[in-house]
């Protein structure tokens, strides 16, 4: 195997590519804009500049995500999206590209095949896939070693990894088809509802971002800009945080419930360990203003949130390129 060149974390709202000596070189959305013509020939933009044409296309163009919670469900647009990604990024593919990538808690076959087939459209064939929760306790900074279990959940945008783990791999966990883009549906639900306001995605995560937040009494507010299911007309309305936090709870209650689940199956010692060192949480989803002091209430140990949480995982994979060992050593068995 050459030396690995690069790190990958193709996730369901954002791809991240981290590159040696050049850090984190790329964030964008997992999205790719298609117009008429052929596969290859009809794409318009892919990550950035895909994710504005959303919701505000003529019919002949509509875009795609190519991942959905973490499953490739169209792997010719994802190797297109990837290939234009390592393009943008001038990532030299060929035999000395070997990567790193991130695959969800529990990956089966079936997916490192797919993944393995994407990436060689993309023109990389040498690739070893890593379980999300050791890639982001890695990216966390969280101590690690043979003896000392940690608790970790890493909330992306359509996948929430929960997982006890150590330098020895994972202990326990759990993949789940939850992340970020369950708020935004449940605003735009929620909204219609409440507000007979009719909006898209986009103003949903705009939503979740500005307003967002588990905090009671928080004051912020935003004026949100729908369609009235009503009259069919624009209509503005103004919401504050407090208004929302019913669909806001949702998706995190239900991960609560979840991450429970699997503490609550775990041998003693691993769990005196966690209550010791408390819970570490990563993932764009993690962003959420009042999670730390939402989640220590309600798991009734420290939470610690990470500082950069949404780089996380590549953060970590990145830091991996260095020490074929130890990817070797947490690396899923593909033979």
């Amino acid at each position: 195997m050459a030396g690995m060149k690069a790190a990958i974390d193709l996730g369901t709202s954002s791809t991240k590519i981290y590159t040696q000596g050049g850090g984190i070189v790329l964030d964008e959305p997992s999205v790719v804009a298609l117009g008429q013509g052929s596969e290859k020939s009809k794409i318009k933009a892919v990550g950035m500049e895909a994710k504005k044409l959303i919701g505000k296309t003529a019919e002949n163009t509509k875009t795609v995500f190519p991942v959905f919670e973490g499953e490739i469900v169209n792997e010719k647009l994802a190797a297109l999206m990837l290939d234009g990604f390592l393009k943008k990024i001038s990532f030299k593919q060929g035999f000395s590209s070997s990567v790193v990538v991130s695959v969800p808690c529990g990956a089966d076959l079936a997916l490192i095949k797919k993944l393995n087939k994407t990436l060689a459209a993309a023109g990389v064939n040498d690739a070893y896939y890593v379980e999300t929760p050791l890639a982001a306790a890695i990216g966390n900074n969280v101590p690690l070693s043979e003896y000392s279990p940690c608790f970790v959940i890493d909330m992306g945008g359509g996948v929430t990894d929960i997982a006890a783990l150590s330098l020895d791999g994972i202990i326990a966990g759990v993949s789940v088809g939850l992340g970020g883009k369950n708020t935004d549906v449940a605003l735009i639900d929620y909204i219609a509802d409440n507000y007979n306001l009719q909006i898209g995605l986009l103003t949903a995560e705009r939503v979740k971002v500005q307003i967002g937040s588990l905090f009671e009494n928080d004051t912020l507010s935003t004026v949100v800009n729908g369609r009235d299911l009503s009259t069919g007309r624009p209509r503005s309305v103004v919401l504050r945080a407090e208004n929302v936090l019913v669909p806001v709870k949702k998706y995190y209650d239900k991960i609560f419930e979840i991450a429970g689940t699997v503490l609550s199956k775990l041998p003693p010692e691993v769990s005196a360990e966690i209550r010791h060192k408390g819970i570490y949480v990563s993932g764009g989803a993690a962003c959420i203003a009042g999670l730390e002091s939402y989640y220590k209430n309600k798991f009734n140990m420290n939470v610690n949130i990470a500082e950069n949480a949404s780089m996380c995982t590549v953060a970590g994979l990145g830091g991996l390129l260095g020490n074929i060992d130890l990817v070797k050593k947490l690396a899923i068995n593909t033979d």
